[in-house]
């Protein structure tokens, strides 16, 4: 018999019960939390392919502890952990929705051309019909190709050009007037005699065909055009044209003329494109520019800063206003 100031850990049965129960209220947390700890994984079976694929960092720190490895297994005899190799295990492949991504895998990427790339240069695209091939017209290719061959002749050194002029002068051509019959081209003399420091930019949507006089008589880059239909030179020389844009001619786009009654933010942007192209043609800030708009003409002659035609003219913008309606 004990002194009563002594408790007994002994239950009526003679077993230790009291102990038993402290030791499982100690062991059954870390129980649980090696049975759900992702990182012990004694519920999840470790597929072959997932181990083959293993980091070698993974492998090293797995080997580096061989002692975790017998503890793990003792805890959970129900899931044992698959034993360590040092290399891929064969064994099923694991299923699409859950296999890593490898190089052999992994979906490549269609090829996209490059955007930079040297490539040879294709021939000029010459427009012998119109794009809407619901209209029927002849096939007029050989004869633009001639006409454009022609005109390269007739277009002066791109190093002649920047600084011929002071002062560019673009002049827009709207016809209201029909054609006489039998005629072909509109014709339109442009003289630049009295206005050596001036040189002109056409901007047509009719086929044309221009004349210049100057002085000296073969001056070089005088005259530019920018049209979305044929035009010609009535009297071509070597250097007379300072450039050109034309549809016909191969032109991927040109500038519309500008017109009030037709104003809209395609036009002005598309006009502007084009000055700006044309100032740095010749050398001049957007500030020595001028548009003059004209209706019907067949003679245009320039002395200074008057401009004198047949025809009518609807409006005109010059230097910082024209520089600032492209600014806008």
């Amino acid at each position: 018999m004990r002194a009563a100031g002594r408790v007994s850990v002994r239950d009526g049965s003679g077993r230790w019960g009291l102990g038993l129960a402290a030791l499982a209220a100690v062991a059954i947390p870390f129980a649980v939390i090696a049975v759900l700890d992702p990182r012990i994984g004694l519920l999840r079976s470790r597929p072959a392919s997932e181990a083959g694929n293993s980091s070698p960092g993974q492998t090293s720190s797995t080997q580096a502890s061989p002692a975790q490895a017998p503890s793990t297994q003792t805890s959970s005899p129900q899931a044992p952990a698959p034993p360590l190799s040092q290399g891929p295990m064969p064994g099923p492949p694991a299923s699409p929705s859950r296999r890593p991504w490898t190089d052999e895998a992994r979906p490549q990427a269609a090829e996209r051309p490059c955007p930079v790339c040297t490539a040879e240069a294709g021939p000029v695209t010459i427009r012998g019909t119109l794009a809407d091939q619901e209209i029927q017209v002849p096939d007029v290719t050989a004869e633009r190709t001639a006409q454009r061959e022609r005109l390269i002749g007739w277009t002066a050194h791109p190093d002649r050009v920047p600084g011929s002029a002071a002062t560019l002068d673009l002049i827009g051509l709207v016809y209201t007037a029909p054609r006489e019959a039998g005629a072909g081209y509109r014709p339109l003399a442009i003289d630049l005699s009295e206005a050596p420091g001036r040189a002109v930019v056409v901007v047509t949507e009719q086929p044309v065909s221009l004349g210049l006089a100057t002085v000296p008589a073969d001056r070089a880059g005088a005259l530019g055009v920018e049209s979305s239909a044929a035009f010609t030179l009535a009297e071509g020389r070597p250097g007379l044209l300072a450039g050109f844009r034309a549809l016909p001619y191969g032109a991927a786009e040109v500038a519309p003329v500008l017109d009030p009654l037709r104003f809209g933010p395609g036009t002005r942007r598309g006009f502007c494109e084009a000055l700006r192209l044309w100032a740095v043609q010749f050398g001049l800030p957007a500030g020595r520019t001028r548009y003059t708009l004209i209706e019907n003409p067949t003679r245009i002659a320039l002395a200074g800063e008057a401009l004198r035609t047949d025809g009518t003219t609807r409006g005109r913008v010059s230097g910082p206003r024209l520089a600032r309606l492209c600014r806008a």
